[in-house]
């Protein structure tokens, strides 16, 4: 065990190419000296859906956000939409305040900061095992994260604070240390992924590192910390959005959606997520929800006719009568299937996923080897995971790069986007201090890998994640 303390970075929507051409180009010094130059970068996948919230849960919980049933940054519970929860019965946003309720849909398994003590957490949103005392801002992260939504100027202030805050926990002698820097994520939203903004951003978490570093050497604690950085999610450029909500309006399918959860009369939901995802469901009847809508159903009431015919809609994925989940797009139809716990691919047509290959009895981590360099990496494992998920919609969407699937109600316009399976939204830096050899890694393998380097094992709960070494 070489490590005694773990200091763990999140920069918020920091794509894989982005984050790699910064260190290559010697822009992120302090991160390429203490960090890649002693262990390394590797590209990682997340999860889908690619968005804050849900694809926190794999590097704290090693769970898929569809094991762990949190579908979505939004999502509808046909379960419980009858139920009192949270003012609005059976409807979920952990946009602004809403995100305190994050922590209670988790399942009830150990995060990382149960295997440590003393603790920090700092702006991230996923605090189950940290003790309000230690989420050193608790206080200030509503308020400013809501300011910075409309004032991307904020920001600045924000970057500022954790960076003071994740100083004071390392030079107070915290063994686990969670920061979340989400500035990256903030203006490119505002502008595009790689504006002036956004590289400074990436450089003001270069210059917290490095005085993080410093600190360590002067204590004699650098070597005997364990660092490492990541994101939750990529990012993509936006210039056309996709008003979802309205094109199911037109189908005659009247739509709820946030932030008009009131509506009456209504025959479909669509919760978005990053806004490059979606989870649509539909009602069984004129009163009831129902339970999970077949694909072979919601295709005999014409809806995935009408939703290929728009424009910049990438996937739409559903599960069938038998268990296995259908991929469509305007060219072609696939399957994915899971039997004897390994996975098979079929399609007719052209392969709509793009890897123009059936695949038959794939373990895991061998799909993810297959379709690792691909545009939608990882998508079998991604695609059957989310609708592990009892809240995952009758039908799930992602956009094709470029697009979006929100045209209301988002102030100020988002211009760079996530959310969605496509490869530039999926894939993410890994920069750690120690060695690892393979090159495929997802998000949901770090909480094992990290705890096995402290010596600690998994006992009593089951992760979706591995080992990577």
């Amino acid at each position: 065990m070489p490590f005694s303390r773990f200091i763990f970075i999140l920069i918020d929507g920091a794509p894989y190419s982005v984050f790699h051409e910064l260190i290559k180009n010697n822009e992120l010094p302090n991160i390429k000296k203490f960090i890649t130059n002693k262990g390394c970068l590797k590209k990682a996948v997340s999860v889908f859906p690619s968005t804050t919230g849900p694809a926190f849960i794999p590097f704290f919980m090693g769970l898929f956000p569809g094991t762990a049933n949190v579908p979505g940054y939004r999502w509808l519970s046909k379960k419980d939409i009858l139920q009192h929860k949270y003012g609005r019965p059976g409807l979920c946003s952990y946009q602004g305040t809403d995100g305190l309720n994050f922590i209670v849909d988790l399942p009830d398994q150990p995060t990382l900061f149960n295997y440590f003590s003393p603790v920090s957490n700092i702006y991230n949103l996923l605090t189950k095992g940290c003790s309000p005392t230690d989420d050193r801002t608790r206080r200030k992260k509503p308020l400013a994260y809501a300011t910075a939504h409309f004032f991307h100027g904020i920001w600045q202030h924000i970057t500022a604070v954790a960076s003071q805050e994740l100083i004071k926990a390392v030079e107070e002698g915290d063994q686990f240390i969670a920061c979340l820097f989400s500035a990256v994520d903030g203006h490119s939203h505002f502008s595009h992924t790689k504006s002036k903004a956004v590289i400074q951003s990436y450089k003001a978490v270069d210059q917290a590192i490095g005085k993080v570093c410093q600190s360590l050497y002067k204590s004699g604690d650098l070597d005997k910390t364990m660092i490492l950085i990541s994101s939750d999610h990529g990012m993509t450029n936006t210039k056309t959005h996709i008003d979802i909500a309205r094109c199911l309006d037109q189908s005659g399918h009247r739509c709820l959606h946030y932030p008009l959860i009131w509506r009456r009369n209504v025959k479909s939901a669509s919760m978005v997520s990053g806004n490059g995802m979606a989870n649509l469901y539909f009602k069984a009847n004129a009163i009831d929800w129902g339970e999970r809508m077949p694909i072979e159903e919601i295709n005999q009431r014409g809806i995935i006719d009408f939703l290929l015919k728009v424009e910049g809609l990438g996937l739409i994925a559903g599960q069938s009568e038998d268990g296995s989940i259908i991929v469509r797009n305007r060219l072609g139809k696939s399957q994915v299937s899971v039997a004897n716990g390994t996975i098979s691919y079929e399609f007719d047509g052209v392969d709509p996923l793009g890897y123009n290959t059936c695949y038959h009895n794939l373990s895991s981590r061998e799909a993810l080897i297959e379709t690792y360099n691909t545009k939608y990496p990882d998508g079998l494992v991604q695609l059957l995971q989310i609708f592990r998920s009892s809240r995952a919609g009758d039908l799930v969407l992602s956009a094709e790069p470029g697009y979006d699937l929100r045209a209301r109600y988002e102030y100020p316009e988002h211009r760079a986007t996530h959310g969605g399976l496509t490869a530039e939204q999926m894939l993410i830096p890994l920069a750690v201090n120690f060695p690892i050899e393979t090159d495929f890694i997802r998000s949901v393998d770090i909480f094992p890998t990290a705890l096995n380097q402290f010596g600690h094992q998994i006992k009593d709960f089951e992760i979706d994640g591995q080992i990577v070494k």
